[in-house]
Parts: C-alpha cells; structure tokens; sequence
C-alpha cells in the first residue's frame, strides 16, 4: 500500500500494490478500486456494453438499438467489442476528481437524506415480519447457509447486502463489489449506519474478474442485478472459483429477460446467447451447472407489482 491521505485513521487515497504481479490499483474517497481501465465508465445496458457502446442506455432503449442493427450486425459489434477488450488491458492508475467527488458525496450521507431516500433505503429489516416476501426468503435463504463469509456480487447501492449484514450478525466478513463507483459511497454510508463497518467493505472491482482470492467465500449472493450484466458466464465462473468447497450462490433474478414488447423472449435470446447476456433461469443454470455448480433449488414467487421473480440456489 502506498498510501497518500489519511483521515481519522482511515486511508483515503493512496495506491494498492498486488504482491505477485506489481500491478497496482487506486485508494479513492476510502475505497479501494480494482479494475481495469477500459472497464471504468457510467453504467449502461448490458445489451450496449455487449455491442461495444458506453454511452448511456436503458435497457429497453439498448434493445430497440440492437433490433434497429440487425441480429448479425450486432453479433458482428459483440465480436469486434471482444478483440479490443483483448487488446486493452491496463489497470486503472486514477480516478477522475468528478468521480470521486460523487463517491465522498455518497458516503457522507447527504444524498441519502435528500428527498424521500431515508425512508426507502434507510428501513431496516425491510417489511419485518412478512414472510411470504420474495426479498425476505431470499434474505432467510442466505442466511440459512450460516456463513462466515459473504460475498455480494454486483451490489448497486448495496440494498440487499445493509440488509444481510444487519440481519446476520454472526457473519463475521461481508464484502461488496460494486463496479459503479459512486454507489460505493452509498454501501459504506449504509454499513455505517448500521453499525457494521468494522466486518463489512465495500470494493470497486468487476463481476467478471472479482478482486477476491481463490476458495475464501462461503457464501455469495445476488439481488435482481442479473440482467444488468454483460457477460454471465464469465461472472458465474468467477464465482464458482472464489466459493469454497460446499459453498452457496443465491441470487433472487427475473424469471425471464427484460425485454419490450416489440419483439419476443425467444428473439431476444439468440444475440443475449452470442452476448454472454441473461438469456432467462433456464438458460443461467444450465450454464451455471456447465461451471460445476449443482441447482439445489429454483422457486417462483410472484412480484407484488407485476413480474415473476426466481429464487435460485446453488451448491459449489
């Protein structure tokens, strides 16, 4: 660690140093980030990420986009995305001051108390009591593996993860790995809040290459973040790697694709097949078998507003 700013303690800003390859990675607003540089940018569509474009989308923007190119031009971008993705492969040496002022803004609270968030993302247990919830089945289901480690995957604004850590207080280690940077703000604030900073970290790094050693997880976790990610394999056997021997993978997804209703599951499927994209639940544990995990379970729930939501367990 080459460190550059302390504050109260805590190291602000300085450089991660890798001691078996030198590589070294950023310390921004407290937090570490590792990632590549051509991986650092907005969030956008997984469809758009897929097809090479980092300008942002909605997914349902992203998906009229590839329809108006064409199945085969748009499998052509995938493949030429690929061979650049290849070729570049820096780390990431800084982070931009807009970006890291985001960050500070986040893990101050401010943007949390703004508005009506408190009330929404500051409720702790969500819905106590209801157990016929798919969000608090999914709670209880990872709760249940009685971990000592967990991992979230592609945590956002660290929703599903505050809420596993405060009601799972035996976990002794919780990390984070978020790729959108300011939201880390958001996961530390939440930590904090709860009082369970001490156990819990919140880490900049990329679902397809985790920032995490190999067998050292007992159990990783995902909330709704599927369809949000380009290149599902590639994070599924991430995972399987990280998981110890009988380590679990629970994740609560979309039964299906998000997808409009100009065109169909099934047409969809074919370039989200070709993408790496969330191609449905059938799909995501056949591949996630081909990995070497095993399905221990898979239940619908019906959503409240609308939707089907799958609880999906797996066993390394």
């Amino acid at each position: 660690m080459k460190e550059k700013g302390r504050y109260r303690g805590d190291i602000r800003s300085g450089t991660l140093v890798c001691e078996n390859c030198g590589q070294e990675y950023p310390v921004a607003a407290g937090r570490p980030v590792l990632l590549r540089k051509n991986v650092l940018n907005e969030w956008t569509s997984p469809v758009s990420e897929a097809m090479g474009i980092n300008d942002y989308r909605t997914i349902d923007q992203s998906i009229k986009e590839l329809f108006s190119f064409g199945e085969k031009r748009a499998i052509e971008l995938v493949h030429e995305r690929d061979q650049v993705n290849a070729e570049v492969f820096e780390s990431l040496k800084s982070i931009p001051r807009s970006v890291v002022g985001k960050m500070k803004y986040r893990e101050s609270g401010k943007w949390i108390e703004a508005g009506n968030r408190r009330a929404r993302l500051l409720s702790f247990p969500w819905k106590a009591g209801d157990n016929k919830d798919s969000f608090n089945i999914f709670m209880q289901r990872i709760a249940s593996t009685k971990p000592d480690s967990i991992l979230d995957i592609a945590s956002g604004g660290g929703f599903a993860v505050s809420h596993q850590a405060f009601v799972n207080t035996k976990v002794k280690q919780i990390l984070a790995v978020e790729r959108d940077l300011k939201s880390l703000g958001n996961i530390q604030y939440r930590f904090k809040y709860i009082g369970s900073e001490s156990r819990s970290e919140a880490v900049g790094g990329d679902v397809r290459n985790l920032p995490v050693r190999t067998e050292v997880i007992d159990t990783a976790m995902m909330l709704a973040a599927l369809p949000e990610i380009s290149g599902v394999t590639l994070m599924i056997r991430e995972v399987f790697r990280v998981l110890k021997e009988g380590g679990a993978f629970v994740l609560l997804v979309p039964e299906d694709p998000v997808v409009p209703e100009l065109r169909t599951d099934a047409e969809f499927g074919k370039f989200a097949a070709k993408a790496d994209l969330y191609a449905g639940h059938e799909k995501f544990e056949y591949d996630s078998e081909l990995q070497g995990f095993r399905v221990e379970s898979s239940k619908r729930y019906e959503g409240r507003q609308g939707g089907k939501r799958r609880l999906i367990s797996l066993k390394k």
